[in-house]
């Protein structure tokens, strides 16, 4: 079930108005929000509902052997028991194919060397389908057991209220990877939100904002970029020539944003309209001076997951610059290997390892340059660094970001895949990193204090746009892959 469809809007009408004005108190509440994640997460493929009770179920298992320890030894037992169980789960879904065929194609070239004509043994190749979400649902299950090891929250003994936190619908697809420590504090002041005794306040106006925002960037920028221009350039790289290989991978840099934090915003608006506040996902990451910078506005959730729960248990910058260096450049190399199997996934974290532990070694990544030129010097390289970056983790192979790189020498001045509405796309896209706050500001203050039926009918006449110019269907999201 996808946000921008007709599904879902009847889905979460149905949820919203069983939540504010059907059951209210905070049991009835609890357990109808329970429902509702696994009705949406049963449109995907209800067999793995099991999966997702399955793993809250041990983590919070987990979580209150953790709490009722009181002896460093057994508590950091229970913790590494959790990581490895958490891992072994995800590992099977999204690493076990990848690692028998690189081991049976080790066995191939040994027994092929040998010629004694024995037949080898095989590792059996499975027949696996990958959960949805699973792992930004595993990450904030295993959130919840580090923040109990870290005393940031108490045990819950309320096994009903990991299960929520774990399998909360508008994050469990693509996240963001809400911490425990934000949400489960949080959460009994909103299942008691407008019951007796206490008051209910549906930030509407912001909520509304996110959805349009996040709208907007998915049915507009991602669809048309993707359909019109990088998956037909990217289909056959030996066809193209520079301008055009060029040109998608700019436009691949708005589309993956768009597509991304597009979800973010959507996730974040409808969580707020049940009174769930998300922190921000996104903050214009393309605006960034430093790869350092960009990953303090990229994906902040999950970033700010690899910094807590990571690279401080590597020891952080506690221990010494080589250490330092070490952690920053495995941390991005683990968090590339968490997208999936994949050579590409590999590389594109040792690019981004590099990129850290480089600007920690040689203070590039603290502030921005004094003077026009090398400010200018070091915005265009990082975000030309994030370009490439971005080939690199959307290709299938490692052949295929060869075929990128062998197309931008094959110049030609006919473009096959640059048109006006593309370049207006992609323009818009990047250029929307550069609006002032203040700006943004004003915008929203003049939509939160206009009137009732002046937000309704902009919002009929927006949604009636998206109706006439949008596609007529809406592609799954990037990271629903992952």
């Amino acid at each position: 079930m996808l946000f921008p469809t007709f599904s879902f809007l009847v889905f979460f009408l149905a949820v919203f108005t069983g939540f504010w004005y059907v059951f209210r108190t905070v049991n009835t509440r609890r357990m109808f929000l329970l429902a509702a994640n696994f009705v949406f997460y049963a449109f995907w493929d209800w067999r793995f509902c099991f999966l997702l009770l399955f793993s809250s179920a041990v983590n919070y298992g987990f979580g209150r052997r953790i709490g009722s320890s009181r002896e460093h030894l057994p508590r950091k037992v229970w913790l590494v028991l959790s990581v490895v169980f958490n891992l072994l789960l995800l590992g099977f879904f999204k690493y076990y194919n990848f690692f028998a065929g690189q081991v049976n194609a080790l066995i191939q070239w040994i027994s092929g060397s040998a010629g004694d004509g024995a037949a080898p043994f095989f590792l059996p190749v499975l027949a696996v389908v990958m959960p949805v979400g699973i792992s930004f649902y595993t990450f904030k299950a295993m959130s919840y057991v580090f923040d109990v090891y870290l005393c940031k929250i108490p045990a819950s003994k309320n096994f009903a209220d990991v299960l929520l936190y774990v399998s909360f619908f508008p994050q469990i697809a693509s996240g963001p990877i809400t911490h425990a420590v934000d949400f489960l504090p949080a959460l009994p002041g909103v299942l008691s939100a407008g019951t007796e005794g206490g008051s209910r306040a549906v930030p509407f106006a912001r909520a509304s904002s996110y959805i349009v925002s996040g709208l907007l960037k998915k049915l507009v920028f991602s669809n048309f970029l993707m359909t019109l221009t990088v998956s037909p350039v990217f289909q056959d790289l030996s066809a193209v020539h520079s301008l055009d290989a060029l040109f998608a991978a700019l436009a691949y840099t708005v589309v993956i944003y768009c597509d991304f934090s597009g979800y973010s915003d959507m996730a974040i608006g409808v969580a707020l309209l049940l009174g769930f506040r998300t922190p921000e996902n996104f903050r214009r990451p393309y605006a960034s001076f430093s790869v350092t910078e960009f990953w303090k506005r990229w994906h902040i959730s999950f970033s700010s997951w690899l910094r807590n729960y990571l690279y401080f248990s590597m020891g952080g910058s506690r221990f010494g610059l080589p250490r330092t260096l070490a952690a920053l450049f495995f941390t991005m190399v683990l968090g590339g290997l968490w997208h999936g199997a994949s050579w590409t996934f590999l590389l594109w974290g040792v690019m981004q390892g590099t990129a850290l532990a480089a600007e920690r070694l040689f203070r590039l990544g603290e502030k921005k340059r004094a003077g026009l030129f090398p400010r200018a010097l070091q915005f265009t390289a990082t975000f030309l660094f994030t370009v490439v970056s971005w080939v690199v983790f959307r290709a299938a192979s490692l052949s295929e970001i060869g075929a990128w790189f062998a197309a931008l020498v094959r110049f030609s001045p006919s473009v096959s895949y640059v048109t006006p509405l593309t370049v207006i796309l992609v323009a818009a896209g990047i250029l929307m990193h550069f609006i002032p706050s203040r700006v943004r500001d004003t915008l929203f203050r003049v939509w939160k204090f206009s009137p009732w039926f002046v937000q309704a009918a902009l919002l009929a006449v927006f949604a009636a746009g998206l109706q006439v110019t949008g596609m007529s269907s809406v592609a799954p999201f990037i990271y629903f892959q992952f």
